[in-house]
This record gives structure tokens, C-alpha cells and sequence, in this order.
């Protein structure tokens, strides 16, 4: 099973979504940096369980503690360990589907390849295991705002509602906490859950501030890379760069080029998997929340047909929780890909 992503700095997730623990390891991180819990803790907070009635009601405190790398409040240059404590795990949801496969789920393909799963709400499978990945991500968020990197993203469509805010609140108002002051927006994630169902989420990222030649061609190109990490988070099944070429006019798509530079920017900020010095402009789709209380058809272990229904706690949206996670993995690929490149310095 592969738990390490990064080039240069390698980032190693551990733990179960029940289990005691989980965390994470940094190694190759710069020295004499200054890294505060407090920071990285801001950023866990934002993607945290029970934060408002439409997340699952799991009640995780998510408090990071840095055991290693760390002293007088700076880095050492050795390996980083995060540890985030299991608080609210209740195990026992879990125990009508031990032998069960939840559709939607990895429990059948883990079952199959590995032959033994952890079954209490999908061990390794379970986004819990992307609070990791916030915590290793925001140790990085001071360095690339400092070289003028700035990543933000907004909430674009939630299942069938389109939330329309001008571009300006899209930009400046960060993680769209607001979004549930919004009646029909409320209204509407109230039926997703009193209905048993889920909704998907359509989330668009910018970052400003990358410099051109980011990426190489053929085998390499930033946003293969990019959607490595990505297609990497739970329930993303989709990801696209620049405008959204359906019902477009073929002949406009094309980035006319001044002597002041791009008049447009319909590619997004790449061309032949470079960065070309403009924003760029991503768009991520999260499927539908794969358990739910209805009850639904499924095999078990011995392949009888059979009607299963999960008790556990889930969120009706993941997309509403989704921001820092994304935000995290593109923080990792930009951090590695200065210190490859060094092309900030």
C-alpha cells in the first residue's frame, strides 16, 4: 500500500479513521524555519467534522501535536512526526457491515487485493486521512506566500444548485463560511439529508503568483501532476484546466499573445504542461457521499445478495469539507517543485 507522496519533501500518512491515532511524517523539509502548531491548527479547523449541521455529526477536536523536527519553534531540518488524536470513534456503527460490502466504497477492492480490510468506516479508505494531509500542507503555506504564491478556492455548485457570488467574494472570502446564511443553499442541503440522499460538489481553484516553467513536456507536465494529487483526495472524479470547452466557440478559445503578454487566459495558465506565468484555474469535481441510511443492495463476504444499510455518521456534501484538502495537496506539489527548480530564488 502506498502512503508517501512528494518529490523532494516526502510526506507519509498513518493511522485508520478508528484507530487511535493518526499522522503524518515529514522528511526533507527546509531548516530554521519557523513552524507554529497554532498555524496548523487554523487550517485543521477549517476542515474538521461537526464545524456546522451539514458535516457528519463525528465530533474530532482534530488538536495536531508536533513530536519531532521542531525546537524553539523552528525546524531542524530532520523528519517532522504530526500526531491528531481519534476521539469520537464509534466503531460499533460499523459492526452490521463487517461482513458486508458498502456500494460506492473501496471495501470490496481492498478485500479483494489485500485480502483483510479494517471495516470500521474504511480504515485507510476514509477521508480521515486527509486531516494528514491539511496538517503537512499548511507547514508549507508561510514559504509560498512569501514568494508570492496564493491559492484560493470557491464553492461553485453544490449536486443540482449553482451558487452565484461575484467574482470578488469569490476571491476574498476564503472558505465561504457565509454560504450557509444562504436560505436556498440551506434549504436545499436540509433535503439532501433529511432524504437520505447525498449531492455532489464542484469546487474551482486559483493560484496566482506561479512563475512560467513550471512542468515538462510529454511525461511531466504540471497538470498530469497535478491531477495525480488530486484524483488522489476521496470522492474526486474529475479534473479540469481553464474554461469549460462545451458550447464554446472552437475559434475563441485560443490566448492571444501582446507585447504586454496574454490577452486571455482560456488554458487556464499552462501550455505543453508548462506554467506560462498566468493564474491557474482548476476545476475539481466530488462525487456524491457514497454511504447514506437508505437501505441498498450489496453482496457479502460469501456472495449472497443481500440489502445493507450504514449506520455511521457521513456528510451529506464532502465537497463542503474539501477546500483545505485540495488547497494542502497543491501546497505540496508547489513547494517541492520551488526546491526542484529553484526557480524562486
Amino acid at each position: 500500500m502506498n502512503n508517501t507522496y512528494g518529490e523532494i519533501i516526502k510526506i507519509t500518512t498513518f493511522g485508520e479513521s478508528h484507530g487511535l491515532i493518526i499522522g503524518a511524517i515529514i522528511d526533507g523539509f527546509y531548516s530554521n524555519k519557523n513552524i507554529i502548531e497554532k498555524s496548523i491548527q487554523e487550517k485543521l479547523n477549517l476542515r474538521k467534522p461537526f464545524t456546522s449541521f451539514f458535516s457528519t455529526q463525528r465530533k474530532e477536536l482534530d488538536k495536531v501535536k508536533i513530536f519531532t523536527g521542531i525546537f524553539n519553534s523552528k525546524t531542524t531540518g530532520s523528519p517532522i512526526l504530526l500526531l491528531i488524536k481519534n476521539h469520537d470513534n464509534k466503531s460499533l456503527d460499523y459492526g452490521n457491515i463487517s461482513k458486508n460490502f458498502r456500494p460506492g466504497h473501496a471495501d470490496i477492492v481492498y478485500q479483494l487485493k489485500y485480502k483483510f480490510r479494517d471495516f470500521r468506516g474504511g480504515g485507510r479508505s476514509s477521508a480521515r486521512e486527509t486531516a494528514c494531509r491539511v496538517a503537512s500542507g499548511a507547514i508549507f503555506n508561510n514559504i509560498l506566500f512569501n514568494k508570492g504564491i496564493l491559492i484560493r478556492s470557491f464553492i461553485k455548485r453544490i449536486g443540482f444548485l449553482k451558487i452565484n457570488f461575484n467574482y470578488w467574494k469569490k476571491i476574498l472570502n476564503r472558505f465561504f463560511i457565509n454560504i450557509f446564511f444562504l436560505k436556498e443553499l440551506k434549504e436545499y442541503i436540509n433535503n439532501v439529508k433529511n432524504s437520505s440522499n447525498a449531492a455532489s460538489a464542484e469546487i474551482i481553484t486559483i493560484v496566482n503568483g506561479i512563475k512560467f516553467g513550471l512542468g515538462e513536456p510529454l511525461y511531466k507536465k504540471i497538470e498530469s501532476i497535478i491531477s495525480d494529487y488530486i484524483l488522489s483526495i476521496n470522492a474526486v472524479k474529475s479534473i479540469f484546466f481553464g474554461i469549460n470547452f462545451k458550447n464554446k466557440n472552437s475559434y475563441s478559445i485560443k490566448d492571444e499573445i501582446s507585447k504586454f503578454g496574454f490577452l486571455s487566459n482560456n488554458n487556464g495558465g499552462i501550455l505543453g504542461g508548462i506554467t506560462n506565468g498566468q493564474p491557474l484555474i482548476i476545476k475539481i469535481i466530488f462525487k456524491p457521499t457514497s454511504s447514506t441510511s437508505k437501505s441498498i443492495k450489496t453482496i457479502d463476504h460469501f456472495f449472497n445478495e443481500i440489502n445493507s444499510k450504514t449506520y455511521g455518521r457521513h456528510d451529506p456534501c464532502v465537497g463542503l469539507r474539501a477546500i483545505p484538502v485540495i488547497e494542502s495537496m497543491l501546497s505540496t506539489i508547489f513547494i517541492n517543485k520551488i526546491l526542484k527548480n529553484k526557480i524562486y530564488e
